[in-house]
């Protein structure tokens, strides 16, 4: 990630939170024996008066304990013992636990556990309010208020609607498909952009690669997030495109433990998506966007050394290096032509062709 989300925002937090602890105190009770409590009593006193009425969870709730009786004592004990690991957030995306799945468990229960967080996720967080607001909204204005640019922190070039718009699709970090029992908590349900949730992320398992190997996840909420650099690229190394030889670019991520940012790239496909869609097809562009800025606004004459010394200029004042319209990618490319520059073995090929370039305007 690029940055994170204040923690305020999961204020209103309780929805999932409620249900673990029901369902804890409850899977305990059976497993030693003794019956749970009926509704709605099983309902924590703080939150019975919101709940009580809710019939749909009532019905949910109690085909998870028919299907809870049907297990032998050992899966019901590993049951309990995955809502406990799932649940552990934001530990679980880090700790190397096991994190048993859901799909691990027999049909019955499997359904049930997945109907019953569904029906908290689809149809409990947009119509439980605290004041005019659903639990939903008022996470995403939380973050939306906070939010640097409106831009997705996920790859830094989706944008977020205001509130009042239409939402967009919302979806479980940890799938709720293999990890329902967070299937309602909003730490869980990290707002980011239409092209990051459904392009890319989809149902991917983000605590699992294909081989089944346990990954480290960034916590959006805690982080660690990354600042993107391009010191190692290499200009005129890569491909030709618009009658230009790109750079062979070498994006790294910088701020934070490799393990995380990997599992990052891996789930969202940054690099790629940062190399096709922004470098690759902006590249020229950008450098006809400085040409023009620097002869119109006459920051120098035509030789290499000048114009790369009106680099830094453009850079502060034009760029600005922040999110807004890939600036953060923009900065980094033309720190790339400026150190280039510098190099006193390939400098002089960079500055002759940016003189090129001037001469063309």
């Amino acid at each position: 990630m690029l940055f994170t989300y204040s923690p305020q925002a999961l204020a209103e937090n309780w929805l999932n939170q409620t249900f673990i602890q029901i369902l804890s105190e409850g899977m305990r009770r059976i497993i030693s024996g003794h019956q749970v409590d009926v509704w709605p009593s099983v309902i924590p006193v703080a939150r019975r008066s919101v709940l009580r009425g809710r019939s749909g969870i009532r019905k949910r709730l109690e085909e998870f304990w028919k299907e809870f009786l049907t297990l032998n004592l050992a899966t019901q004990e590993v049951l309990l013992a995955s809502l406990n690991q799932q649940s552990r957030l934001p530990d679980a995306l880090f700790d190397n636990s096991a994190c048993v799945e859901i799909d691990r468990f027999p049909d019955g229960i499997r359904k049930a556990t997945i109907d019953l967080f569904r029906f908290l996720f689809e149809e409990q967080l947009t119509s439980i309010k605290v004041g005019a607001e659903c639990l939903r909204d008022l996470h995403y204005t939380a973050i939306y208020d906070q939010v640097p640019s409106r831009v997705c922190p996920f790859c830094g070039l989706g944008h977020f609607r205001a509130p009042g718009a239409p939402r967009h699709a919302l979806d479980h970090y940890m799938p709720i498909t293999r990890y329902p029992f967070m299937g309602a908590d909003l730490r869980n349900l990290p707002p980011m952009c239409s092209e990051c949730n459904s392009d890319f992320k989809k149902n991917i398992d983000i605590l699992r690669d294909r081989r089944g190997r346990r990954r480290r996840c960034v916590d959006p909420y805690n982080g660690p997030f990354y600042i993107v650099s391009l010191a190692k690229s290499l200009p005129f190394a890569g491909s030709v495109k618009n009658g230009i030889r790109l750079p062979k670019w070498n994006i790294q991520f910088k701020g934070g433990p490799q393990s995380e940012a990997e599992n990052w790239d891996r789930i969202f496909k940054i690099r790629e998506r940062y190399q096709r869609d922004v470098l690759n097809a902006e590249f020229r562009s950008w450098l006809e966007h400085f040409v023009h800025w620097y002869v119109r606004g006459g920051h120098g004459g035509g030789i290499g050394d000048e114009i790369a010394a009106a680099i830094p200029k453009y850079i502060d004042t034009v760029i600005q290096d922040g999110l807004a319209d890939k600036a953060f990618l923009k900065a980094e490319v033309f720190r790339m032509l400026l150190r280039e520059c510098t190099n006193y073995r390939r400098g002089g090929e960079m500055k002759a062709f940016l003189e090129i370039l001037i001469a063309n305007v």
